[in-house]
C-alpha cells in the first residue's frame, strides 16, 4: 500500500491521534463563545475545577485551561488536607493540548479514606480556584448525605438548585442521574423566551467539536461551576449528553440522512463527555463502561447503571407494539446485569443504592416504551434478583422525566392481596425520582392543565405512588443512616436567579421495611461539616515553567497494532506544519527504513508498511529538521 498521511476527520474514536483536523477556537473568548460568558478573574482556568468518583484511596480532579493560542501546556496541581495548603498530601504536573480539548484529569491516589480534600490547579502563570473533595469512607459508618439531581436545560432556565447544592457543606457526594446536558438548537426543546438563554453553540450538537463547546458552555455558568468546586460528582449520562431517546445504534433525534452516521455522533458525544467530566474511564469509547461500584463501608453500597447505550435495544415504537414483548429485547444487557447481581449478592451494605436514568416502577395501565416498563422481559428479571436478596433495602434512584416521584418497588403494584401499602406486604425497595433542575415539567409541557387534578389523578390510579409533584424544578436530598434513608424534596425558581430553596416535604423508608412514608421535616444535617472551598482563585506562587514551547515539536499520540502485521499507524499531533522523519531502526540501531513527510498543522495519521519486515523488537524514530526525537518501541510478528 502507498505511503501517506491521513488528516482525519473530528469525530470517531476515543483515541487521542482521532481528534480531527486542528481547531481554530480554544472555545475561550472569541473563539466559539461571546466573551460575555467568560469572568477574566478566573483566566485561564475559566470553567473551575471539579471532583468525581471518590474511592477510599483516590479521586478525579480535573479543570480546563483555555489558552490564547494552540500549544502544549504544562498543568501544576496540589492537594492538601487544609484550605491553606500547608498540609500537602500529593502533587504532580502534566501536559494538556487541544487533542484533550485543553481538559486536565488525573487519578489522584494513596489517599486516607472518609478525608476531606482541598486541591487546585496551576498553568500559565495563574492559580485556578480551590476545590474542595472528599474520599469514601470504610468500616462502621454513620450518615451519609447526597444531592440527587438530573435534567439541566441550560435554554429552560437558571441553575439554582446548583447554587443551593453548592451551599450545603455536609454533603458526600452530588449523584447526577443524566441529561447533564442538552443537544438541542437554540430556540428548540425547553427554550423559555423569558428567561432568554440561548445555547453555545446556536445550532444542534453533532461534531466533537459541538459537544465539546456545548460542555464548555454549560462549564462557564457560575452555579454550576460552584456545585463541581465544593462536591465531587458522580454521574452517569442519558440520552441527550448524546441525542433523546438514544439506545446503542440510534436515536429519536438523529436524522441520518441530514446528521451522518449515529455511530459517528455518538463517538464524538462519549468523547466530549470524557474529557470535560470528572469521571474514571477506560481508555478506549467502545469500551467506555459508565456503570460502576462505590462502597460507603457497611452502610451503603451504590451502584451506577447505564440504561442507555450500553447494550440497550431500540425502543418499541408503542405500548402495542408486538415488539414490547419480545422476552430476549435487553436495556441492562447481561453482562451489566450480571455485574449487579454479583455486587448485589456479595453486598454487605446495609443499603444497596442504584443509580439509573429512567423510571423502574409502572406508572398506569401503559408501558412507557422509553422507560423500564418498555422493556418487560430484562425488568422482571431485574424484579426477579432484588426479591432473591435478603433484604428490602433496595433503593433506585431515578432521573429522566422531570418531576419528582416516590413509589414503593413491587411487582403487582394494583393487586390488593398481593401488595397493601401501609404495611410493605409484597414490595421489594423503593423508588425516588429526582425532579428537573431545568427542564420542562408538566406544566410547562401541558400548560392550562390542573396541577392538584393531575398530581391526584395519579396518585389514584397508582397504589404504589407514595409521593408526586409535577411541576417544580429542583433536587432532593438523600440522608442516609443505618436505620432509614430518607429523600428530601428541595423546589427553586428556574425563571430568574435565587438563592434559595423551599422545603416541599420527606419521604422515608426504615431499615428492612421496604415501604415509604412521609417526613414533615428534612432530616438532620451532619454536625461538624467541613469548610467550603473558598472564593477566587489560589493565593499562591503560580507554576510558570520557563523554556515552554509555544507550538508542539513532536507529540506521538498513538502508534498502532502494537505488535504490528502489515502496518504501523502513527498518530502524530502537530500545532504548526513540519517536515518530518520517520526511520525504522533494528535494535543494533541500524536504519531498515526512512520516510519523508511533509505534515500540515492538525493530527495527521501515518502509515508505514512492515509486510516484509521479519519478526522481531524495532525502534521508530522520529525527527524534525530542529533535531527535536521521539523514540517508540515496536513489536512486528
Amino acid at each position: 500500500m502507498k505511503l501517506k498521511h491521513i488528516i482525519l476527520p473530528a469525530a470517531a474514536l476515543l483515541l487521542s491521534y482521532s481528534a480531527g483536523a486542528q481547531k481554530t477556537f480554544n472555545h475561550g473568548p472569541g473563539h466559539g463563545i461571546e466573551a460575555q460568558y467568560f469572568d477574566s478573574s478566573l483566566a485561564p482556568f475559566y470553567h473551575g475545577v471539579a471532583s468525581g468518583d471518590p474511592l477510599d484511596d483516590r479521586v478525579i480532579i480535573w479543570t480546563r485551561v483555555t489558552p490564547q493560542q494552540d500549544t502544549i501546556i504544562p498543568v501544576q496541581w496540589k492537594m492538601a488536607t487544609d484550605t491553606g495548603f500547608k498540609n500537602i498530601v500529593s502533587q504532580g504536573t502534566l501536559t494538556t493540548d487541544y487533542t484533550q480539548d485543553y481538559t486536565v484529569k488525573t487519578d489522584v491516589t494513596g489517599l486516607q479514606p472518609g478525608v476531606t480534600y482541598y486541591y487546585y490547579f496551576s498553568a500559565l502563570g495563574h492559580n485556578s480556584i480551590i476545590g474542595r473533595t472528599h474520599t469514601l469512607p470504610v468500616s462502621t459508618v454513620q450518615h451519609l448525605r447526597f444531592a440527587v439531581v438530573s435534567c439541566v436545560n441550560y435554554q429552560m432556565g437558571y441553575f439554582n438548585a446548583y447554587k443551593r447544592i453548592a451551599e450545603r457543606n455536609d454533603l458526600d457526594a452530588v449523584l447526577h442521574l443524566g441529561d447533564y446536558l442538552y443537544e438541542y438548537a437554540t430556540y428548540e426543546y425547553g427554550y423559555t423566551a423569558a428567561v432568554g438563554r440561548k445555547h453555545q453553540p446556536d445550532n444542534e450538537v453533532i461534531t466533537l467539536d459541538d459537544y465539546q463547546i456545548r460542555h464548555s458552555f454549560y462549564k462557564l455558568d457560575p452555579d454550576l461551576r460552584a456545585a463541581h468546586q465544593q462536591h465531587p460528582f458522580i454521574c452517569i449520562w442519558d440520552d441527550h449528553e448524546i441525542a433523546n431517546n438514544t439506545w446503542e445504534h440510534g436515536a429519536a433525534n438523529h436524522d441520518s440522512t441530514t446528521e451522518g452516521d449515529f455511530e459517528t455522533r455518538k463517538q464524538n458525544a462519549i468523547r466530549a463527555y470524557l474529557q470535560w467530566m470528572p469521571i474514571r474511564h477506560p481508555a478506549y469509547v467502545h469500551d467506555a463502561k459508565i456503570y460502576r461500584q462505590f462502597t460507603y463501608g457497611n452502610l451503603a453500597d451504590l451502584e451506577m447503571l447505564d440504561t442507555r447505550v450500553e447494550d440497550r435495544d431500540k425502543q418499541a415504537t408503542g405500548a402495542s407494539s408486538p415488539v414490547l414483548l419480545d422476552s430476549t429485547r435487553r436495556l441492562l444487557g447481561d453482562t451489566q446485569r450480571n455485574w449487579l447481581f454479583a455486587n448485589l449478592t456479595q453486598s454487605k451494605a446495609t443499603w444497596k443504592i442504584l443509580g439509573n436514568q429512567i423510571m423502574f416502577s409502572q406508572e398506569g395501565p401503559k408501558p412507557s416504551v422509553d422507560a423500564w416498563t418498555g422493556y418487560p422481559g430484562e425488568r422482571e428479571l431485574v424484579i426477579k434478583g432484588l426479591l432473591q436478596l435478603p433484604t428490602k433495602n433496595n433503593i433506585i434512584l431515578t432521573g429522566d422525566s422531570h418531576r419528582s416521584w416516590a413509589f414503593d418497588l413491587t411487582r403487582q403494584p394494583y393487586d390488593t392481596t398481593y401488595y397493601r401499602p401501609l404495611t410493605g406486604m409484597g414490595t421489594f425497595g423503593v423508588e425516588l425520582c429526582t425532579p428537573s433542575v431545568a427542564s420542562p415539567n408538566r406544566d410547562e409541557s401541558s400548560p392550562g392543565t390542573s396541577p392538584v387534578a393531575a398530581q391526584q389523578a395519579a396518585l389514584l390510579a397508582n397504589p404504589h405512588l407514595r409521593y408526586t409533584d409535577m411541576d417544580n424544578h429542583g433536587y432532593f436530598v438523600m440522608d442516609v443512616t443505618p436505620l432509614k434513608v430518607q429523600a428530601d424534596f428541595f423546589f427553586v425558581d428556574t425563571k430568574f436567579r435565587s438563592a434559595k430553596d423551599s422545603f416541599a416535604l420527606g419521604m422515608f423508608t426504615n431499615v428492612n421495611d421496604g415501604y415509604l412514608q412521609v417526613a414533615t421535616t428534612p432530616a438532620t444535617v451532619k454536625t461538624n461539616a467541613p469548610l467550603a472551598a473558598p472564593d477566587g482563585p489560589a493565593h499562591f506562587s503560580a507554576y510558570n515553567p520557563t523554556g515552554v514551547a509555544t507550538f508542539s515539536t513532536l507529540l506521538v499520540s498513538g502508534i498502532y497494532p502494537n505488535p504490528a502485521h502489515e502496518y504501523i499507524y502513527i498518530g502524530l499531533t502537530l500545532n504548526e506544519a513540519k517536515d518530518i522523519t520517520v526511520s525504522l531502526l533494528d535494535m543494533q540501531g541500524r536504519m531498515l527504513q526512512s520516510h519523508p513527510f511533509s505534515l500540515p498543522a492538525g493530527n495527521n495519521k501515518i502509515e508505514i508498511p512492515v509486510t516484509h519486515t521479519a519478526t522481531g523488537t524495532y525502534t521508530l524514530l522520529l525527527t524534525d529538521k530542529l533535531g527535536n526525537r521521539q523514540l517508540r518501541k515496536i513489536v512486528i510478528e
